[in-house]
């Protein structure tokens, strides 16, 4: 683990939105909260979100090689309870997870509130990352983002906010016929894994501007050399799934190291799940 300033000590958090009825953050906005309640809980939706979750974004959180960071999980107090207890089980073996459930509200209020309920008072600093239930992160994220903010902060200022990120991954296009993959390099910052460092008790947060604008708004790095991050493009993808940069199509064959190396996850379990 990366030593830190005196006095610094920070907090990770990530939050995963999971089909949270919110009052806008959607890029298919929903007539009222009915609607929108009723297209996000449809069983065969919530069959295929957690089918995703389970295989791809929760084994990527337990195998982090630092698992010192706090996960918060975002859901409507409406959400069923058979799928309530199915996301408890699914994070259960998870250190440091809990479940934020709220009452619809505007969308950025309700992810102020669930950050401050996973924030400890004895943290000086949180850095606060995002993460769909849809996407995977690469085994060594926690620990590289920690190096990176303790790097950094002391350089920029504590009392500022600093956006660290990566920008190399991976998109994974699920299809009937065999899932397809793609390196990417983006040319501005994904928003999946992409994290806010701010003085604990600051409103300001990851959630608060659109990633892709964050270098106009706040000290941003994002690291370009790590296979950080496998998004998944699907039918069920809220937000147009594209890379703002290079985006090549691969061979399984020829990513299957890189993805064995920083992932949790075969290349056959991947071309096939």
């Amino acid at each position: 683990m990366a030593a830190v300033k005196e006095g610094i000590r920070p907090q990770i958090i990530g939050l995963m939105r999971f089909s949270y009825p919110s009052i806008g953050g959607f890029a298919q906005e929903a007539p009222d909260i009915a609607a929108l309640e009723a297209r996000l809980y449809d069983p065969a939706r919530l069959e295929r979100r957690f089918q995703l979750f389970e295989k791809l974004a929760m084994p990527a959180l337990l195998a982090q090689s630092d698992g010192d960071f706090r996960m918060v999980f975002l859901i409507g107090r409406s959400l069923p309870a058979a799928w309530r207890d199915r996301l408890n089980d699914a994070i259960a073996p998870l250190k440091g997870a809990r479940v934020a459930a709220l009452a619809p509200m505007q969308h950025y209020l309700a992810i102020r509130k669930a950050f401050a309920l996973a924030t400890p008072e004895a943290a000086s600093h949180v850095t606060g990352f995002r993460l769909d239930d849809d996407d995977a992160l690469d085994i060594d994220h926690i620990a590289r983002m920690r190096r990176v903010v303790a790097a950094l902060l002391p350089v920029v200022g504590q009392e500022v906010p600093l956006v660290t990120g990566c920008n190399r991954g991976f998109f994974l296009e699920r299809k009937a016929g065999g899932n397809e993959i793609y390196e990417v390099v983006e040319k501005t910052p994904i928003g999946l894994g992409l994290a806010m460092t701010t003085p604990r008790g600051v409103s300001e947060n990851i959630f608060r501007r659109n990633h892709r604008f964050c270098g106009q708004f706040y000290n941003t790095f994002t690291d370009a050399e790590a296979p950080a991050f496998i998004r998944t493009v699907h039918a069920d993808n809220d937000s147009d799934p594209h890379a703002s940069g290079r985006i090549e199509k691969s061979r399984w064959e020829e990513v299957a190291p890189q993805l064995e190396a920083h992932f949790p996850f075969t290349a056959d379990f991947l071309r096939g799940f």
